[in-house]
């Protein structure tokens, strides 16, 4: 019998952990639940967004964001350029793209520029890696903004 009560009071002790557990398990979920789907609604939204964009989403300086960028092989420049590139491997991963943009120069001269755009699934994975970045979950309250998609690849 006392057998018996031993197993029982060691089988509820047990339980207690495990309750606990699910418990705390249960309110993490519950704290993580709303950035999750903002992330999720980011990355699966369309349209684009220029660095200084992207950063305010993020909630950083964008000087932070274009230097963590810059030196995780995400962007660069070419020599004596002002504008930033997007490397391929971030295109192919379609978190990155370029847009080219055509405009006047001072002597009348009519020239194009590339601008590299952010990806709604570039911004998720920047969400992740960025440090201090972070998703505000009200944004699955908003409509999508109406920036251009990315264009569709020609055959």
């Amino acid at each position: 019998m006392t057998e018996a009560l031993r197993l029982a009071a060691e089988l509820s002790e047990k339980n207690d952990i495990l309750l606990n557990t699910v418990a705390i398990r249960q309110r993490e979920l519950a704290e993580t639940a709303p950035k999750a789907a903002a992330l999720d609604r980011i990355s699966t939204s369309d349209g684009s967004y220029g660095l200084t964009e992207a950063a305010k989403i993020l909630q950083v300086k964008p000087k932070a964001l274009i230097a963590f960028m810059a030196t995780s092989q995400w962007i660069y420049r070419r020599n004596n350029a002002k504008n930033w590139l997007a490397y391929q491997a971030k295109i192919d991963a379609g978190y990155l793209w370029h847009k080219i943009g055509t405009y006047t120069d001072p002597n009348g001269e009519e020239k194009t520029r590339d601008t590299v755009k952010v990806l709604p699934k570039g911004l998720a994975k920047l969400a992740q890696l960025v440090p201090g970045a972070k998703i505000d979950p009200d944004l699955m309250q908003m409509e999508a903004p109406p920036f251009a998609k990315k264009p569709e690849p020609v055959s």
